[in-house]
């Protein structure tokens, strides 16, 4: 069950055990940057502040396991891995991509922060490879969620990024790019779909939201819309019971 309103996008994922992930991912109503900002969403949105994990993003393949609550938030890195129920995780993004993999049966979940280069180098693979290292968790049991960001609608790059691509699709007929009048689209939901696929997530537990940050820009932060803002949108996950 997803809930949108002019604040927030909530859905909750349920375990087999009986706890739940926790999903909240903020509109321009606020700035996931800005402490009084996040302070409000969680007290709206029953999020645990207090233990809250964050990266100093740097467009990266790094994902961290969170293994304690005295892990150190704000090292590098572009995404988290923890199985600890109150510790939410949250990235910033405002055009790259979110994705979310719940592990339904372990209790297993990760946020991450899927730029194009952390796209190139499969940084959602190596999230999976630790929720299964450290973890034991299976692929079958994983959903995901792909969040807001730049759609293939207004996603415009060079050619060369195109080729550069190219060296990473081996699925010959995944059409990951549009042309419009001679330009060259990248589609990113597409791309981080097959990478998951390509761990063994079947395709039914992937869930585009198919939310383009720069067509809806009246709802979300868009890097490229907004003059390069500094504004951040925020997407959290958490354990609950």
């Amino acid at each position: 069950m997803i809930n949108m309103c002019v604040e927030c996008i909530e859905k909750k994922i349920n375990f087999s055990d009986g706890r739940y992930a926790h999903i909240v991912i903020t509109t321009r109503k606020y700035d996931a940057k800005n402490i009084n900002d996040i302070k409000d969403v969680s007290n709206k949105y029953n999020i645990n502040i207090a233990n809250l994990k964050d990266c100093k993003q740097i467009h990266s393949s790094i994902v961290h396991n969170i293994s304690s609550v005295d892990d150190i938030p704000g090292r590098e890195g572009d995404g988290m891995v923890t199985s600890l129920k109150g510790i939410p995780l949250m990235i910033y993004t405002a055009d790259c991509v979110p994705v979310v993999i719940i592990d339904t049966v372990k209790g297993v979940v990760a946020n991450i922060h899927a730029g194009w280069r952390g796209t190139y180098e499969k940084i959602t693979a190596n999230a999976v490879n630790i929720m299964q290292n450290e973890y034991g968790c299976s692929t079958k049991d994983m959903k995901c969620i792909i969040g807001p960001s730049i759609g293939p609608c207004c996603y415009e790059v060079s050619k060369e990024l195109i080729d550069k691509f190219n060296t990473i699709i081996t699925k010959e007929d995944l059409k990951f790019y549009i042309i419009k009048k001679d330009r060259y689209y990248l589609d990113l939901w597409k791309i981080n779909q097959f990478i998951l696929e390509e761990c063994g997530i079947p395709s039914s537990n992937i869930e585009c939201m198919e939310l383009c940050t720069s067509c809806k820009n009246d709802i979300f932060f868009s890097y490229r819309k907004d003059n390069a803002t500094s504004k951040r949108i925020g997407t959290i996950i958490e354990i609950k019971e």
